[in-house]
Formats: C-alpha cells, sequence, structure tokens
C-alpha cells in the first residue's frame, strides 16, 4: 500500500507494532534483541523498504511511512545494498523527527526506482527493485551516486536493469523533476528536517524551507519579531553565520562571565527593594521587574524590544535573625542558571528584613540567541550620532534618574543636544540610556525627521526597522526583512504565501536597495550605540567628574575631546568594521540549505550580490569576488574558543620594544608599549587590564633592583595589523592594515585621566591585593556574612597602587571602576577606593589606559659592578578579568601560567624579549 498523502503520517502516535521488516517484504536480522523504542521518518514522499541500521546494530527496512526504529544516542544509515543514501548522527535524531532528503543525486535516484513511477503517492522499493539496483552497482562499477547536469549518472542502464526485474512502471526522472516534486514535498511538511552537507563537509539541519523557518510576529512573553540565526539566517549563510556562532555576540547571552554578573546585578537590586533615596519614588517590584531588564537592552536585545520577559519577586523567608548558614541553604535550594530557561537568585532585604528570590526568563527561543543577524540588521537610525536622518537631538520619553529611583538628571521632556565631546553634559545624558527605542506602534517607528520621539514608550539609542504585528487588522504577519546590510536593503519579499506585510513601505527613505548608503554610512555610529555608554550611577561629589554620570565603555574617539569625530571614516579614526569586521575568503550567501548552489534570480538579490556581477562592482561584489565581512567581532575574547586569534588580535593592538645599553658599571633599559588600536588599550571593558613587567638577572638567577626609573608619553602616526579567525584567510581586496593617524589624541581629556608621562621620575605599580570586607549582595563577595538583613562578605581589592618592590618594574593599565568605602568605620579618616564591577561603581579612580597613539617608554638604570651574565626580559600580559586583580606569580616574578590557567584568571602573555648583555 501507498500512501497518497505525507499527511496520513500521525506523529502522536508512533507506529510500533507489525514493525517486522519495516517494508512490504522485508526481515530483520540483528545483533540486538530489542526493537529501538524511538521512531523517525526519511521522506521524499515516504521512502518505504530502503535498508537501514543503527549504530547499536539493529537492523531492518524503513516502513510504509518512511518510519525506522532507533534508540537514544545511536545513529543510523539508510542504504540500498552497497550504496548509502543517508548517514544521519544522533544529534540530527529524534522521537517523531521526519527527515527529508533533499541531495539531487539521491532523490533523483529514489524516485526512478519507485515502483509505480509516481513519487505522490511515496516512494516504494522492492524485493525486485533491490536485486535491479545491485546489478546495476555490480555491472557499472557504481559506489555512489552522482549526477550530472540532467540526469543520474547511469539512468539508462539503471531503467534496462529495473525493466528486466519486471519493474516497467519505473520511470527515470530528471534532476528538475526530482526538484520538482521535493519542493512539493518540502510544501507539504514545513515542520520536516533537511539534512544537507556544509563547506566543511559536515552535516547541518534545517527545517524544509526559510518561509519554515519564520514565526508569527509578536511582542509579550514567548513572542518575538525577529528571525533566528540559527534556524533561518545560517542555511543561507553558512560561513557567515559560524563566525557570529563563536563571538561575544552570539554568546552576549549566555556567556559565563556575563550570566554571573547579569545575577549579580538582580542580587544587588533585591538589596535596594523598598527604599527611597530621594522620597519621591519608592523601589517597588515593580520597578525591580523594569530594572532587571537592564542588562538584556544590549545582551539580548530582541527579547527586550520584544518584551519576551518574564521576571518574578518572591518572599521565602525572614531575615532578622537568619544565619549566613541558612542563607546560603537557600542558595542551594533556589538558585538556577539556565540562559535557555529559568534564572533565579537569592538575597537579602535589609528594609524589611526579607530574604527574597527573584527569577528571570526569556521565552523565545529566537530571544535567546543573544545579539542576533535579524537583530543588528533591522537596527534602522542611531540616535545623537551626528547623521543625516536623525535630528540632532533627542526629547526624553521618561525621566533620567541616578539608578532606577535616585535623585532625576534630566526629567522626562527635556531635550538633549548632539555634541561631538563625549565628555559633554547632554552626551553623558544620552549614554545613560541603552538599547533601542521602542515606539508605541512597532509597525510605525518614525521614517521622518520630525517624526523622532513622537508616540515614544521607551527611550534608547536607537530605533528599529518597522514591525508588524500579526493578527493587526486581521492581518497575518511573519518575522523577516526589510533587513540593512552593507550593499543595500533586504528582506522585501516573505516567502509565506499568506503574509500580509508591506515591507517595501518598512524601510526608511534614507535607505535604498541597492546602494551601499545605511551600514557604510552609519556603520560607526551603530556600534557606539552599543559600546559607548554611562552607567547609572552617578560619580559622588569631590571625584572627578562629579555630577555626571559615570562612563562605563568608553570607546566614542577614545572618550574624544580630541578633533576626530564619531561618524566619518577617517585615517586618524577608523569605521570599528575596518579591523573587527575584516573581509575573509568565504561564501557569503547562497541557496537554502545547499552551499553549493548560489542564488541566480536577480529579483531576489540587491545588485552587489549578483553572482554573474553583471553590474560590474568587481571586489565590491562579495559573492562573485568570494568574500564575506567577518561576524567574530574578533577582540580579546575567544571566540568559538579560538584563542589563537583572540591573541593574535591581542597582538595586533599593540606594539612593544625592549633595547639596552651599559658602561660596565651601568645599564641602561629602555622599553616601550604603543597603542596601535583606533581606541583606548586595554580597551573599553572596565574588566580588561594590561600588565608589563621588566626583570633584570645576573649570571646566578639573581633579579637587580631597580635604580632609577623615568617615563615619557609620545603621540604620533600608527599602522595596525589586521587580525582574523584561525584558519580564515584575508581576501585579497582586504585591508590588511589600517592606518590611525594622530589627530588629538595627545589632548583628551576624561574623568580618571592619569596625566602623561612628562620625562620625570615613575614608579612600578602593584594591585593593592588587599582582602576588604564591605556590605554588598553579590557573589564576589566570599565569606559572607549577614546581621539584620545587610548582608557583608569580603572582596579583593585590586586597586593599581605605587609598588616598593625594585625586583622588578611593573606598569598597569585599565579603567578602574569602583567606589570609595569607609573600611575602618571612622568618617574622619579617608575612605578607601574599591575595585567593584561596572554595575556596582560610581567613580572611575584612575585610567590609566594608553590613548590612542600613545607610546609610552620607561627609561631604567640598574647597577651591574661587578655583576656577569645580566640578562634583561620584557614580558606584557593581557588580562581579560584583570578587574580581579589576581596575576599570580612564581619564584621567577612571572607569571606562573599553569596555576594561573587552572583558576581559569585569563591571563595571557603577549608580549616577550629578552636582551643578554
Amino acid at each position: 500500500m501507498k500512501y497518497a498523502t505525507l499527511g496520513s503520517i500521525a506523529l502522536a502516535t508512533l507506529l510500533v507494532s507489525g514493525f517486522s521488516g519495516c517494508g512490504s517484504d522485508g526481515d530483520t536480522t540483528n545483533t540486538t534483541s530489542t526493537t529501538p523504542s524511538l521512531t523517525g521518518y526519511y521522506l521524499d514522499s515516504a521512502v518505504v523498504g530502503v535498508d537501514y541500521n543503527t549504530s547499536g546494530g539493529y537492523q531492518g527496512y524503513t516502513g510504509n511511512d518512511g518510519s525506522f526504529k532507533f534508540n537514544t544516542g545511536e545513529s543510523v544509515t539508510l542504504r540500498l545494498g552497497e550504496l548509502t543514501l543517508r548517514n544521519i548522527s544522533s544529534a540530527n535524531l529524534a522521537n517523531g523527527k521526519k527527515i527529508i532528503e533533499n541531495d539531487d543525486a539521491v532523490i533523483t535516484f529514489l524516485q526512478s526506482i519507485d515502483e509505480d513511477g509516481d513519487p505522490t503517492n511515496g516512494i516504494s522499493v522492492t524485493s525486485q527493485t533491490r536485486t535491479a539496483v545491485q546489478e546495476w552497482a555490480t555491472e557499472n562499477s557504481i559506489t555512489s551516486l552522482e549526477v550530472n547536469a540532467t540526469h543520474l549518472i547511469g539512468a539508462n542502464e539503471l531503467q534496462t536493469k529495473l525493466q528486466a526485474n519486471d519493474l516497467n512502471q519505473t520511470q527515470i526522472k530528471t534532476i528538475e523533476e526530482a526538484r520538482t516534486h521535493l519542493a512539493a514535498t518540502l510544501a507539504a511538511e514545513p515542520d520536516a528536517k533537511i539534512l544537507y552537507t556544509d563547506y566543511k563537509g559536515e552535516t547541518r539541519e534545517a527545517l524544509s524551507s526559510a518561509a519554515a523557518a519564520e514565526y508569527h510576529t509578536g511582542t509579550g512573553y514567548g513572542h518575538t519579531l525577529f528571525d533566528s540565526a540559527d534556524n533561518k539566517c545560517q542555511n543561507c549563510h553558512n560561513e557567515l553565520y559560524d563566525t557570529w556562532k563563536g563571538s561575544m555576540h552570539g554568546k552576549s547571552w549566555t556567556d559565563p562571565i556575563f550570566q554571573s554578573k547579569f545575577q549579580d546585578f538582580l542580587r544587588t537590586h533585591i538589596a535596594k527593594l523598598n527604599t527611597n533615596p530621594t522620597g519621591t519614588k519608592e523601589y517597588t517590584e515593580t520597578v525591580f521587574k523594569g530594572a532587571a531588564q537592564t542588562c538584556i537592552k544590549c545582551h539580548a536585545p530582541a527579547a527586550y524590544y520584544a518584551g519576551d520577559v518574564e521576571v518574578t519577586l518572591t518572599q521565602i523567608a525572614d531575615a532578622t535573625n537568619i544565619s549566613s548558614t541558612e542563607l546560603a541553604a537557600l542558595k542551594v535550594e533556589h538558585e538556577a542558571s539556565d540562559p535557555s530557561g529559568q534564572i533565579s537568585v537569592i538575597a537579602a532585604n535589609s528594609v524589611v528584613n526579607k530574604v527574597y528570590k527573584a527569577t528571570f526568563q526569556i521565552g523565545h527561543a529566537a530571544n535567546r540567541e543573544g545579539i542576533n543577524c535579524a537583530f543588528c540588521h533591522s537596527m534602522e537610525t542611531p540616535r545623537m550620532m551626528g547623521l543625516t536622518q536623525d535630528p540632532d537631538s533627542y526629547t526624553l520619553k521618561n525621566d533620567i534618574r541616578v539608578g532606577p529611583v535616585g535623585g532625576i538628571k534630566a526629567a522626562a521632556g527635556t531635550t538633549l543636544n548632539y555634541n561631538v565631546d563625549a565628555t559633554d553634559p547632554d552626551m553623558n545624558k544620552f549614554f545613560r540610556l541603552w538599547g533601542p527605542e521602542k515606539y508605541s506602534n512597532t509597525a510605525a517607528t518614525p521614517k521622518n525627521v520630525n517624526d523622532y520621539d513622537v508616540g515614544k514608550s521607551a527611550d534608547g539609542r536607537y530605533t528599529m526597522a518597522s514591525k508588524d504585528l500579526n493578527g493587526t487588522d486581521g492581518k497575518v504577519h511573519y518575522t523577516g526583512g526589510p533587513f540593512y546590510g552593507p550593499f543595500g536593503v533586504t528582506g522585501l519579499r516573505n516567502e509565506n504565501s499568506t503574509d500580509e506585510t508591506n515591507r517595501t513601505a518598512q524601510v526608511h527613505p534614507d535607505f535604498n536597495y541597492a546602494t551601499n548608503n545605511h551600514f557604510g554610512n552609519n556603520g560607526k555610529a551603530l556600534c557606539l550605540s552599543c559600546h559607548q555608554r554611562s552607567a547609572g550611577a552617578a560619580v559622588p561629589s569631590g571625584e572627578d567628574g562629579a555630577g555626571q554620570f559615570m562612563e562605563l565603555c568608553s570607546t566614542w574617539n577614545a572618550v574624544t575631546t580630541g578633533t576626530d569625530n564619531n561618524v566619518d571614516d577617517t585615517m586618524s579614526s577608523p569605521k570599528c568594521q575596518k579591523c573587527h569586521m575584516e573581509r575573509i575568503e568565504g561564501t557569503v550567501l547562497h541557496q537554502w540549505a545547499s552551499p553549493d548552489k548560489l542564488f541566480t534570480d536577480k529579483t531576489l538579490l540587491t545588485s552587489h550580490f549578483y553572482a554573474d556581477d553583471s553590474e560590474g562592482f568587481g571586489t565590491d561584489n562579495p559573492v562573485a569576488s568570494g568574500w564575506l565581512n567577518s561576524h567574530a567581532f574578533l577582540g580579546a575574547s575567544k571566540t568559538g574558543g579560538d584563542k589563537a586569534a583572540a591573541v593574535a588580535k591581542i597582538k595586533s593592538g599593540f606594539d612593544a620594544t625592549l633595547t639596552t645599553s651599559n658602561d660596565g658599571t651601568t645599564l641602561t633599559v629602555t622599553a616601550t608599549i604603543t597603542n596601535k588600536t583606533a581606541h583606548m588599550f586595554p580597551g573599553a571593558h572596565p574588566m580588561r587590564r594590561t600588565l608589563s613587567r621588566i626583570i633584570v638577572t645576573d649570571e646566578n638567577g639573581t633579579m637587580l633592583p631597580v635604580v632609577s626609573a623615568t617615563g615619557t608619553s609620545t603621540f604620533g602616526d600608527i599602522t595596525n595589523s589586521v587580525a582574523t579567525l584561525t584558519g580564515k584567510t584575508l581576501h585579497s581586496s582586504a585591508a590588511s592594515s589600517v592606518s590611525v593617524n594622530l589627530n588629538g589624541s595627545d589632548t583628551l581629556d576624561f574623568p580618571g585621566k592619569v596625566a602623561d608621562l612628562n620625562g620625570s621620575a615613575v614608579s612600578s605599580q602593584k594591585f593593592t591585593a588587599q582582602t576588604v570586607t564591605i556590605t554588598g549582595t553579590d557573589a564576589t563577595l566570599t565569606n559572607q556574612t549577614i546581621s539584620n538583613g545587610v548582608t557583608s562578605g569580603d572582596v579583593f581589592n585590586a586597586a593599581i597602587i605605587d609598588s616598593s618592590d625594585t625586583t622588578n618594574f611593573t606598569r598597569i593599565y585599565g579603567h578602574e571602576t569602583g567606589k570609595k568605602y569607609d573600611l575602618d568605620n571612622n568618617t574622619s579618616t579617608d575612605s578607601v577606593f574599591v575595585v567593584r564591577p561596572g554595575f556596582d561603581s560610581n567613580m572611575v579612580a584612575n585610567d590609566t589606559r594608553l590613548s590612542p597613539n600613545e607610546t609610552e617608554t620607561y627609561t631604567l638604570t640598574y647597577d651591574i659592578s661587578g655583576k656577569a651574565g645580566i640578562s634583561t626580559t620584557y614580558k606584557v600580559y593581557y588580562m581579560q578579568k584583570g578587574a580581579n586583580g589576581k596575576f599570580l606569580t612564581g619564584a621567577d616574578g612571572w607569571l606562573d601560567q599553569a596555576l594561573s590557567d587552572s583558576k581559569k584568571l585569563l591571563v595571557t602573555e603577549v608580549f616577550s624579549d629578552t636582551v643578554t648583555e
């Protein structure tokens, strides 16, 4: 019996009875006596009667519905005699899952041997078919199925063998006929999966079509407005997706370090519940639920924009007399960290003496992909960035406060004005905003200069492309474009026939369909919309920058008061993409689940993507030229575990030199370190530190003391060598280096700036490395105790201070955020600065980073009278989590790399040179 429609396969009721042979005439021979418990389906229509075997030893023939059996963890191979049709790994198998065959050679072969020649009612393979195929393969030395431009190779000989075995109704199919039938199967089975071979020769899984991978648009918990990179984007952009998947954008929500800080953020805000510092606004449960979404505005922005967040807050215990042991037990019982599910934290609140449990969950899987393709490519207009389509002013919808309930710094209705100087008071307030703007109508985001800030429901840093909500006016709307890219606007056609979105009408009039005028003009501003931020805390009185919001991430022309600007691509201020989205060899775009097939239908493409380059763009056509922009956004963090690439990227960002001279009694050492980036070094993140160290030893290995040390800062033009992922190659049209000419970075001024070196004496430096006890609920505090609801604990203070140790000369570079604490409970003594995570800081004590184009030169002298075998070594280390101050040294004064790695401190040696006298 052949099945008329695939819809007759009822997955809710799995076919387990009568499975002996699974075909019209098959038997099974097995090395296992137990029939596997799970069922899968092999389709190009239901494929009936082909051999299969599992890695667990079970063998059989596919059933009348294309079914086969397997157990959890087993792989399955589908065959016809000695010819392998499909290998399915355990990762691609699940109970009830439909696997649709889409290989040209296999589908042409299967449809050609179908018993009645009509694959629309199923594909049936009988014992006569198996005999005919075996004879055909043996006599023609066919070991694998292959096709030419139109037919299966050996098709005529196959037809002869089929007829010789009385299979007279079979019909040899052309490739196009086979594809036509497959397309009908795919349309009828939108939830089925295709397995295909990618550019690496590995198997990937895709839904039946791009249309099947889209969602109905919606807002609220469990809904999304954007496509999934995993389910949709990757299947036409294999290589592009792979560079993104392991990036910090791809891991922005799931990254363990971020998750630990996010959970600490929630704990910190539990402690603030019920406070009312100004007497005008109380920190209520509602305020908490809003504040809890602060981090996802950058780390899971699609969830924030769609409102796909569920936050709960529950009192679970009295904190009046609770012990630290009891509090720890509650944490063990209640806390969970599952970015794909629920996150829950416990903390005490001293205002009401209660212990609270907070939970946080993002409902839709696509919104848990971090900063994914569809979100960035739906960003429309960066606000307050000096762009032509933005009015250069910003009217606030809501008050800007210090924290959620602190004093008002700018009231709702206030208009902020653009200034190229990032330290300007209006810009400092604007940087206090994070994430996308929200408008009351997602389908009508502003498209005209006069429309900005009208109908806005929440402030933000940029507007999004318009998105129609499914069901509006009774119409059907799916996720999809328009998508803004480096070569025009795409995604204007949706493959879902029921979709009623007018996507062309959603395109901003300043951007056209075919030219590079969005990412090309706005690329730098797009990046800065997230990577230049103020914190929610105001700098306390008496400190540098008092009254302004603390600068948290500083990338804008290196916190500019120089003469560069934040928009243009210049020799002095290049766009971020030049170094962080480099051109690499590869295929940027291919047909759905077919990496070896390019799109030829030009109605689907902007002209830069024509495979034949008929518009003559040359190397600016990535498809014809064979390149793509890496979306690894390579920086100091590992991308997909690629530490080698991260180290190479760090090394490309600075230069260091070591020279020595001696007159027999005095050794003079000259060491330099140069910032070769177009921003501060180390970068914007307040966790980063760079540590340099010089040690001079004699023939016995004894470390000689530094006699004198001076330092000088100089500025000049630099060139940055572009680095890329391991295994990737810069395209021949790529910029292999980026010049950054000096243009005002020597005049930069910003909170915490340490004066440039002027040739006078300088000191060696170290981390305070002092354990202090402070109040706080976050997990960075160890040995926590609780009294009347107030939690205290120990932190390792990593403030950078002068060192009296002369056995080495050390300098530390970083952006020190933190707070001052009255550690001795004595107001007559000075408070002590303690480095704290960015969200629990209110000041920058010191910013010792190198400005762009800056070289620091250190000149050291040593007494070498009567010494022999003098050796000078200069090393530079990059500390990815350097704000913890954990630089573990061995007896030789250098980093104990093995010990540091065992504690996952992420300290890496990035430069070393030795000179022997």
